[in-house]
């Protein structure tokens, strides 16, 4: 059965068509503007999946934007402006205050300045392929595929939702995909969001969102490409990057299991566990990390874009120690204390970080050069604290090293002996409350293992 369409009336007279189904903590789903047809969508296998997985835990509320699918909105025009309007007058209706949010493609700067002006009801928001300058879209294959919208609209849905939203691989979904995207809009309304969209860039809304964010991107395509993600996530505050594999520019196909789970995971708006757990004393691998010339980079870049490239390195680090089971001890402004359960793995992710801080510089104003020690030992923990000489030596291994270096201990590299890590001998240091000299090694984490 089909859910009951109802219809919220805008400030400015256009009538919004949504639905509203199940219970729970309520997400409201934004449309992909302008492909957004909500009883096809109900219809259709795929849709239905997606929406399904959502409301196993959600009450979830999903609308048409203006004069698309079944909303209507005559001589309205379309803008970022309207498009926040649509939203917010949904969500009255509704009668929902407070609520997570599901912002795909287009659809992401309107949820962010919807976000930033209304702090107290947006709870969470998830940006899918979102991007802050609608140029970032403009790919050669986006300007062929606007192209032929002008001229060939059956045409250009065929070839949009098999080149960029479903994938070639899966022709049965793009064929079900390209009916509701030439059923939703027309290319006179395409090309009248896109117009608008193209030229809006909502980069002063972004230090105004409070919620927390989950930019959500698919890391092997280009359109908009992966970096756009990584700058985004950089520029709200409380915004963590979610990777995911595949191309198509839509979650319904490529993993759409793997996704809505990360989604419901996420916007789950239960209290947050403490992030750093009560620790024990014992033997373990600890991992301490520094930016080099942190202070040259607020002094050159001022302190709110300074703060930026601050924030991209906060997430690369916190994104590499959850990928490999760290524990954050520690965060010092310009740098990390982490433990580990085994050397290996904390090897496997200061290599991994070395590689995503050195991908991410090119994109910023700066290169992010940071310093790594790491060491092994039995800290003394007190609380969520640990001390000892175990972690001084850290620190001070971290520091004898250049940026985008990782320095480790003798023990340590004893520990991941046999684990096919490539080692240069750096030779013997001194640390402070030791009788004996330690030897020191360089973890060569671009060269492969012999």
């Amino acid at each position: 059965m089909d859910p009951r369409i109802q219809y919220a009336l805008t400030a400015d007279g256009a009538s919004v068509a949504f639905w509203s189904l199940g219970s729970g903590p309520p997400v409201i789903q934004m449309p992909t503007m302008p492909f957004t047809h909500i009883q096809l969508e109900w219809q259709d296998p795929d849709f239905n999946a997606w929406y399904s997985g959502l409301l196993q835990q959600f009450r979830l509320i999903r609308y048409d934007t203006r004069g698309c699918g079944l909303s209507s909105a005559e001589g309205q025009t379309h803008s970022l402006e309207t498009m926040v309007e649509d939203l917010r007058a949904v969500a009255d209706r509704a009668g929902v205050e407070r609520f997570g949010l599901i912002a795909p493609v287009q659809a992401g700067p309107a949820a962010i300045a919807f976000a930033a002006r209304n702090r107290e009801r947006v709870s969470r928001l998830v940006l899918w392929m979102a991007v802050q300058r609608g140029t970032d879209m403009r790919t050669p294959r986006f300007e062929a595929l606007r192209q032929l919208s002008v001229t060939d609209w059956g045409l250009f849905c065929e070839a949009a939702a098999h080149a960029i939203v479903a994938g070639w691989d899966n022709a049965a979904s793009a064929h079900r995909i390209a009916r509701i995207m030439r059923e939703s809009s027309s290319a006179a309304i395409h090309e009248a969001i896109l117009q608008d969209y193209l030229e809006a860039d909502i980069a002063e809304c972004l230090p105004l969102v409070r919620c927390p964010v989950m930019v959500a991107h698919r890391m092997e395509g280009n359109a908009p490409p992966p970096a756009t993600a990584r700058r985004l996530a950089a520029s709200i505050p409380d915004a963590s990057l979610m990777p995911f594999p595949g191309t198509s520019l839509f979650f319904l196909t490529q993993g759409p299991a793997e996704i809505v789970r990360a989604f419901c995971e996420f916007l789950d708006i239960g209290e947050l566990p403490a992030r750093h757990p009560v620790l024990s004393s014992g033997f373990c691998t600890l991992l301490y990390t520094d930016i080099e010339g942190h202070t040259g980079i607020i002094r050159k870049l001022g302190d709110e874009r300074g703060r930026i490239v601050l924030r991209e390195h906060e997430r690369i680090t916190r994104q590499a120690l959850a990928a490999h089971g760290g524990i954050e001890v520690l965060s010092t402004g310009d740098g990390f204390l982490a433990r580990f359960a085994t050397a290996q793995s904390a090897l496997e992710c200061a290599a991994d970080l070395q590689r995503d801080l050195a991908d991410a510089s090119a994109d910023l104003p700066v290169e992010l050069r940071v310093r790594v020690g790491i060491n092994a030992g039995e800290p003394i923990a007190e609380g969520d604290e640990l001390f000892g000489a175990v972690v001084v030596n850290a620190e001070r291994i971290a520091a004898m090293a250049n940026g985008g270096e990782v320095l480790v201990a003798n023990v340590v590299r004893e520990l991941a002996a046999g684990k096919g890590f490539a080692f240069a001998d750096r030779g013997e240091a001194t640390m402070p409350g030791s009788d004996e000299p330690v030897r020191v090694w360089e973890l060569r984490w671009a060269v492969p293992a012999t």
